[in-house]
């Protein structure tokens, strides 16, 4: 089971790219329009892949997702409503477990840049998530959480694809993991790495809509 669920996320996560391509800076109207042309509102679905310390790798989805990409005035991507009570299912305390459960979904934003261009006015685009601040009540007290995010994520736009009002066509998952719980400076929970054999994990996957 998890042999497949590793080839599975490495087949996700690696997309073909041209054989040495040459890539330049890019210049601030040139990131400006770029901004504009990927800005917008992205309709897909959550796909949580998680372990909560048994042997076999766990999923589910969430359906009605979106994410919205700003211009380069914010150089963000926000991901609307995300649901971490699906958190639960692998935290090991029971009364945080409990308060997870019945948290409201969330909005947080990731921060994008582009890094170069081709000649042929393909980029590289790639966004990174920090962390999700949560509030939630349990044990007779409020609780002040950060939910520490990792995974950067880097895409191949194609211009042909922009121009076709289809950035992500060829990249449709954006993924991330939950790496810790925190308090403060405390860390409550940690959540290992998802590629290696560990007790614990928590991946998330935004795949678009097609169309």
């Amino acid at each position: 089971m998890r042999k497949i669920f590793f080839a599975l996320l490495a087949a996700l996560t690696f997309a073909a790219c041209s054989s040495d391509p040459v890539f330049h800076g890019m210049t601030t109207k040139q990131k400006e329009d770029y901004a504009k042309a990927i800005a917008g509102e992205y309709k897909g679905t959550y796909v949580i892949i998680y372990n909560d310390g048994g042997s076999d790798t766990k999923a589910g989805k969430v359906e009605g997702a979106q994410m919205t990409v700003t211009d380069l005035t914010m150089h963000a991507v926000c991901f609307h409503d995300y649901p971490v009570s699906q958190l639960s299912k692998v935290v090991a305390d029971r009364a945080l477990a409990e308060a997870l459960a019945s948290a409201p979904n969330v909005d947080f934003l990731a921060d994008y840049r582009f890094y170069d261009m081709q000649d042929n006015g393909d980029v590289n685009w790639g966004f990174e998530p920090a962390a999700i601040p949560l509030t939630l009540h349990y044990g007779g007290a409020a609780h002040h959480l950060v939910l520490k995010l990792n995974f950067k994520t880097f895409i191949l736009l194609s211009k042909a694809n922009i121009d076709a009002g289809k950035p992500f066509a060829n990249q449709s998952v954006f993924q991330f993991t939950v790496e810790g719980i925190y308090e403060g400076d405390t860390l409550l929970q940690t959540l290992d790495d998802i590629w290696q054999e560990s007790e614990r994990e928590f991946l998330t996957y935004f795949q678009l809509n097609e169309g």
